[in-house]
């Protein structure tokens, strides 16, 4: 068991990584391309939801980087040096980005994925290192909540600033090369940190103990129907690229106050995370998850509201629900979303942790691949206020399968020693 000087500052490690991640401040451009790609490259809403679910192709591959980073390591290190190596690369690629004087749409889909992967490959090992850490301290469901508490208070930062940077590159003010170029800033100094404060001890033969792990976690059923259960969980055809485009054309949201909805999401997400161990230790994760397919249910429908003419025509009444409903939505997402990593992280071997983790959160990813796909699909023939109704019923599926999830009756969602 590793000592508090020991796990502490990987705590800090963990926290650097989430905050500059591309769920964190790595993130700062989205907005900005989003209408780069609306506005200059001429994307419909289907065009642009394949094009994200393109780019989400990096998260479903990330067995592979489990695997590279759990049965080839380098020197003797199968997390620092990853984790510095994939810093480097996702600080290199935007780079790049912000050295092109003209962006096309391929240009950008082959970058933005690469750059995607490398951040995949550094929350692959990142998490690899917390299940290692944290399973002998049973403090796995800890250091999720620093994750992404981490996570949720730069994606405030994020959303505030993104907004105002989309708004300043639609109206001339900033290029986007400066955009790009501040946001190499973030992985670059991800690398300084985990040089100065990661101590991976050295392990001579890491690929037998894997090995092992691995032989033995595959033979459970369980984590195949974990596995689907996370596919199926995020499955429901995405409306968020038509909606963004209905939030711009017809609710005329501006960038800055798509920026703030954003930041009053992160603000209730970053309350959800930090009261996760606290609030809701006592819900058995059965009985919680059934709560939050329903809730899940509700928060989509709520969407409706945004139709409603009485609403419509008064725009500050519909900023203010806007508002309201984010921050709840945000608290929402973010406890459930914890509880399925902690689920996934309690179900992973330990030296193998990487890989099977990895392999858990990618049908999480290809869930939602495949819930922008096919949600661009639906669109053009069914509209949007049916698109979002048809996601409300898929979102009833994964009730089937919480009952085989591979838990006993009385686990709880966070388990303190």
């Amino acid at each position: 068991m590793r000592k508090r000087s020991e796990w502490l500052p990987l705590a800090v490690v963990f926290a650097s990584v989430y905050f500059f991640s591309m769920n964190g401040l790595g993130a700062m451009p989205a907005l900005a391309v989003n209408f780069l790609l609306k506005n200059n490259a001429g994307l419909t809403p289907t065009q642009m939801a394949y094009f994200q679910a393109v780019t989400l192709l990096a998260w479903v591959v990330k067995p592979l980087w489990g695997i590279l980073s759990d049965f080839f390591p380098i020197f003797g290190s199968r997390r620092k040096s990853y984790l510095v190596l994939t810093s480097l690369f996702a600080g290199g690629a935007w780079l790049v980005l912000s050295s092109l004087t003209i962006y096309t749409v391929p240009t950008l889909l082959l970058l933005i994925t690469l750059i995607y992967m490398a951040y995949a490959f550094q929350d692959v090992v990142t998490d690899g290192l917390m299940v290692e850490t944290g399973q002998p301290l049973n403090m796995t469901g800890q250091f999720q909540s620093i994750q992404w508490t981490a996570v949720y208070a730069a994606m405030i930062l994020t959303a505030l600033a993104g907004g105002w940077v989309a708004d300043l590159a639609r109206g001339g003010k900033i290029s986007y090369q400066v955009i790009f170029a501040i946001t190499a800033f973030c992985p670059l100094l991800t690398a300084a940190i985990v040089i100065l404060l990661v101590r991976e001890p050295t392990m001579p033969h890491p690929e037998v103990t894997a090995g092992h792990d691995l032989k033995d976690i595959f033979r459970h059923p369980g984590i195949w129907i974990l596995a689907f259960f996370l596919f199926l969980w995020n499955f429901s055809p995405s409306f968020g690229a038509p909606f963004f485009y209905y939030a711009v054309d017809t609710l005329k949201f501006s960038g800055t106050f798509l920026g703030i909805l954003q930041a009053v999401a992160g603000a209730g997400a970053l309350a959800g995370s930090i009261s996760y161990g606290i609030f809701f230790a006592d819900f058995p994760i059965r009985r919680f998850l059934r709560i939050a397919v329903i809730l899940g249910v509700l928060a989509t429908l709520s969407y409706f509201v945004y139709f409603a003419h009485p609403i419509i025509a008064r725009p500050t009444v519909m900023k203010g629900l806007a508002l309201g409903m984010n921050f709840f939505l945000g608290i929402a997402s973010s406890v459930i979303f914890l509880t399925l990593l902690n689920l996934a992280a309690k179900v992973s071997p330990r030296y193998a942790g990487g890989t099977v983790f990895a392999l858990l959160m990618s049908f999480y990813n290809l869930g939602q691949m495949g819930s922008q796909a096919l949600g661009g699909f639906l669109f053009p023939m069914i509209g949007l206020r049916p698109l979002i109704l048809v996601s409300a019923v898929f979102s009833l599926f994964v009730l089937v399968l919480i009952p085989y999830l591979p838990l006993k009756p009385e686990t709880s969602i966070v388990s303190n020693s």
